[in-house]
Parts: structure tokens; sequence; C-alpha cells
């Protein structure tokens, strides 16, 4: 394993304000790059982790950035597979497969996932985009909301792997508009489908259920398609073209 990433992350531009959450990302990554049977079902992933350690040992910023990305967006997308009606229903939706939502989002909800959080991730794929906020942030519990069984199953994998405890996380294989997430006080999801057709009823449902959590609320939505579904107890307090937050106060 790769020692001092931090200060490697410290010395990087785009990367300094974050070295120690870049560190533990990067060292996430690379355990579950190392482990042998993850190695089996996906034969490209030693050679990612392989391309981003030699960058570090290189010492070129750019390369170690861009190595790294794509080492997250290679494991964010791994065991990507839908059963012949889970595929109906995700078209049904016009729903979007695995897209890897960027490593911003997760930098920023420092200030917002606290022991006592329960996270939830609407649509969530193989979880790593949840196990990786664990990681960050211990806290309560993680909520993997999902459609695809198969990328549940590599989910579960990965959180074995990385030695999270099993009532950290909780696994739904489920239609995310059937869902509830009321227990929930911090909310993650990228686009699940496109804002049209029945994606906008979609849409229109989890604003909906977001309306009636009891408790204050975060929701962190990447690619925003949600927020004109939701009403005005819901205030955005940040957005960079990217990543849009939202805060509801108690109900």
């Amino acid at each position: 394993m790769i020692r001092n990433l931090s200060s490697i992350f410290a010395s990087m531009e785009d990367c300094c304000n974050h070295a120690a959450q870049m560190s533990i990302i990067a060292y996430a990554l690379l355990e579950l790059a190392a482990d042998k049977f993850l190695q089996r079902l996906f034969p490209e992933l030693e050679q990612a982790a392989c391309a981003f350690t030699t960058a570090v040992t290189e010492g070129d910023p750019e390369r170690i950035e861009l190595l790294l990305t794509r080492l997250y967006t290679f494991l964010h997308c791994a065991g990507q597979n839908y059963s012949e009606a889970e595929q109906k229903l995700l078209q049904q939706y016009g729903g979007y497969y695995c897209y890897a939502a960027g490593l911003s989002p997760l930098l920023y909800a420092r200030d917002f996932v606290r022991p006592q959080t329960i996270s939830a991730d609407l649509g969530a794929g193989n979880g790593l985009q949840g196990l990786l906020l664990q990681r960050l942030y211990p806290h309560h519990k993680t909520i993997q909301i999902e459609l695809s069984r198969t990328l549940i199953e590599t989910g579960r994998l990965f959180q074995r792997i990385l030695g999270i405890g099993q009532q950290r996380v909780e696994w739904i294989h489920a239609d995310l508009a059937e869902t509830p997430f009321d227990r929930a006080d911090f909310i993650y999801l990228y686009r699940p489908a496109r804002p049209q057709g029945s994606g906008i009823e979609l849409y229109r449902s989890i604003a909906g259920r977001l309306s009636e959590c009891p408790g204050p609320l975060v929701v962190f939505s990447v690619a925003d398609c949600l927020g004109k579904f939701l009403d005005a107890r819901f205030t955005v307090f940040y957005s960079d073209g990217h990543l849009t937050c939202y805060r509801k106060e108690r109900k």
C-alpha cells in the first residue's frame, strides 16, 4: 500500500484543501483493487490500480488525479447488470445506468454527515458512493436503494472488503418510486432518470416523499432535476453547476 498519500495530495493544487479526505478515498479504492476475488471478477481492475500507483511514484500531479478518478469510475460501475424485469422498469422511467457522480460531493458532505446521521442513496448502484461516505465520515447508517440485484451483490462484496460493519449499511432491492426513505436525514441522488415522461413522475414522487420526512433534511442532488418539484420549504444553500444542495427544516 502506498504510504503518505495525505502529503502527496496536500501538495496538489486541486486537492490540497481536502488532502486527508482524498487520502482516505484513495486507500479505500486501493483496498478494493487489491482484492484477488474482485480482480478475478473484473480483470481490468488490477491494471487501473497499478497505473494509479505508478503515477504516485512518478509524482505527476495531473496524472495522479486523472488515474485516481479513472480507478474510482471503474469501481463505481463494477457489477453493472440488470435482469430483464429490472431493465424493463428502468426503461419505463427513462432511467440511467451507472454513472460515476464524482468525488466532489463526497468532499463537500463533510459538514453535513455526523455520527448520528442516517444517509440514503436513492439509486445507489453498487453503493460505492455510500460506502466511501461511511469511510470518510463514519455514521449511524447508510441506506442503499437500488433496482439491480447484481449491483447490490457487488456492493455487499465491497462492504465486506472495506470492513464496514453490517449494521452500518442497509441494502434495499426495490423500485425507487415505491420505497420509503423517511428515516434518513441526509439524501444523496444522482439524476436517477431523464426528466421527461415517466421520469417526471418519479421526481415528483421523490419530492413528495422528501416533503413528508418529519425531521430536518439535507439533500445532495447531482446533475439536479429535483429542484422544481420540491416545495417552498426546501432552500438551496449550495450549487456549483454539478452539485445542488437543499435544506429543509423540521416538518
